[in-house]
């Protein structure tokens, strides 16, 4: 009989156990991500613009997000990006907040991650440039229906805390070019960019997260 009983003990600590075990996993229900990092922007605008005028500098991004998931490999969520970019005295920020579609891979029981984002939502661009001897500078503001791609590698730190390295690419202003032409049978070239489609603006965002969850 104890013989029984502590085979039954034994069996019940090693389930018990285990199954502790399997709760120690990045978040499968909800989460919250706070991060930051590098902004590398590639600029098509004004001749006069930012970036025009000082090139395309890098700067900083810090990003809040926001998941939901209904199964441990899908979740739908929200994230906000703040990205700023000065060489004094001009400067330029940028706030985009979308909605996001998010698919992970998990491995090593869940403690380990990889994940593609997808969004779009509202951009909102805004510039200060300045030109010898002005004392309030010219400012240019506009507002972008904006894609986002998202992609990263995500691991346990402790229960509830699990550390992420993402880069995140943000570009807006996506357009069909009406100089477009299906074929020129002649070989003539009129030194026009015929290409389909044009981008403006495009940042490429690399860098750390703490996220929070369950």
């Amino acid at each position: 009989m104890k013989r029984l009983l502590l085979i039954m003990l034994t069996a019940l600590l090693n389930y018990t156990g285990s199954f502790l075990q399997a709760q120690d996993y990045l978040p499968q229900t909800f989460s919250i991500t706070v991060g930051g990092g590098l902004t590398l922007p590639h600029v098509e605008g004004n001749q006069n613009d930012f970036f025009s005028k000082n090139g395309d500098r890098a700067g900083y991004d810090l990003m809040l997000e926001g998941r939901y998931y209904f199964i441990p490999n899908f979740a739908l969520g929200i994230q906000y990006d703040y990205l700023r970019i000065a060489d004094l005295p001009d400067k330029m920020h940028l706030h985009y907040a979308r909605p996001t579609i998010t698919f992970r891979h998990l491995w090593s029981n869940g403690n380990q991650g990889a994940f593609l984002s997808f969004g779009i939502g509202y951009m909102n661009y805004q510039e200060r440039t300045y030109q010898r001897g002005e004392r309030n500078g010219h400012l240019f503001q506009r507002g972008y229906c904006g894609l986002s791609f998202g992609m990263g590698y995500e691991f346990r730190i402790t229960k509830k805390i699990s550390g992420v390295f993402r880069a995140d690419i943000l570009t807006a202003d996506w357009f069909a070019n009406p100089d477009a032409r299906l074929s020129n049978t002649d070989g003539y070239d009129d030194g026009i960019d015929h290409s389909w489609f044009k981008n403006n603006i495009t940042f490429l965002n690399i860098g750390f997260a703490v996220q929070f969850g369950r």
